[in-house]
């Protein structure tokens, strides 16, 4: 949303992310058949594909990235997913090769943020120097137009490495200055950090922006997700007709409500209206947007110190319906009996 040029480093500990290994001779096929995404061509330690993993319904019972692994494939997305995943793995797997493995509690998740180099999604072995490896991999949860991304690595929990090696370790070979200027946060910092980070991304999260009760095509982001010549999987059938008859009602964007004054933000769940009394959208992730300095636009800057700054630029993603389906779209929310304007930044 801003045009600056990001060049903040930032290596956030985030609290949980949903990590999954499906292994065994069968696993290509399983996945295929679960997944809206081609996945057969993927290549280990090739470039991976954003899926999500339906239902028979078409609904989503999982979202996130899949990269291709020298014993099958790993799925890792939003926190809260995996042990439904590999239920849905179990079910459709009768007598192939293919064995789910839940490793949520068996990393410790990291994100490098910052101006990185603009690599596919790639999974990216990280060394030491010595004898110890850390597996990373190229996400699109933070991006922005103005280059910002993130590289998630999977550290060890008893790996003696520190958050400084990590960093440094993923930024060695890309002309990035980052020894400097780099800020490691974790708790409460780093979780509100890459809220705000996602948020002004306008990147949809499981559990959060959506769930096991929406469609593909209602998160809005078919091109990244959806191969539409793939061959047949689980759900295909309802998920072609929508694309064929585009009759999708709702679908989540990106909407900017500028001019905010401080104070409380809406709360999730807020609806926006546009003259009528049925409405027209609901907030589901609401931050002040991240600056390409770093700094939030709540006045505080991701470590938590204290900035003056005054402008108060609030990003939010959201459902909209039919009639703001379009870039420009108007509607008016409420907080605290004053109304506030919200417009669709990207749709």
């Amino acid at each position: 949303m801003s045009a600056d040029v990001d060049t903040s480093i930032f290596l956030l500990r985030l609290p949980t992310v949903s990590v999954l290994d499906l292994v065994g001779k069968d696993a290509a096929a399983i996945l295929h058949n679960l997944t809206t995404n081609e996945v057969k061509s993927l290549s280990v330690d090739g470039p991976g594909v954003e899926s999500f993993i339906t239902n028979v319904k078409g609904k989503c019972i999982g979202h996130g990235m899949i990269f291709r692994t020298d014993r099958g494939y790993r799925l890792i997305g939003a926190a809260g997913q995996s042990d439904a995943i590999a239920t849905q793995m179990d079910r459709y797997t009768i007598r192939e090769d293919a064995e789910p493995d839940v490793i949520d509690d068996q990393v410790h998740p990291y994100l490098l943020v910052g101006p990185l180099p603009d690599e596919p999604r790639t999974f990216r072995e990280l060394s030491d120097g010595g004898d110890a490896c850390v597996p990373s991999y190229g996400v699109p949860w933070i991006d922005t137009p103005q280059g910002r991304r993130g590289r998630l690595i999977l550290a060890d929990p008893t790996s003696q490495w520190s958050p400084d090696q990590i960093a440094l370790a993923a930024l060695a070979g890309h002309d990035v200055a980052a020894a400097d200027s780099l800020q490691c946060l974790e708790g409460d910092h780093a979780r509100d950090a890459f809220h705000a980070l996602r948020v002004t991304a306008g990147y949809p999260w499981y559990g959060t922006d959506f769930n096991d009760s929406h469609l593909p095509q209602e998160v809005n982001r078919e091109p990244e997700t959806i191969s539409f010549t793939k061959g047949c999987y689980l759900g295909q059938e309802t998920i072609a007709r929508l694309d064929a008859l585009g009759q999708v009602q709702k679908k989540l964007v990106l909407w900017s409500i500028a001019d905010f004054t401080g104070g409380p933000l809406p709360a999730v769940d807020t609806k926006l209206f546009a003259g009528g009394e049925k409405p027209v959208g609901r907030l589901t992730s609401i931050a002040r947007e991240v600056s390409a300095d770093g700094l939030s636009r709540d006045g505080l800057k991701a470590d938590g110190s204290s900035t003056d700054s005054a402008e108060q630029r609030v990003a939010a993603i959201g459902f909209a319906r039919r009639s703001h389906f379009e870039v420009g779209g108007e509607a008016t929310g409420t907080l605290d009996n004053k109304s506030f304007l919200a417009k669709v930044e990207r749709a």
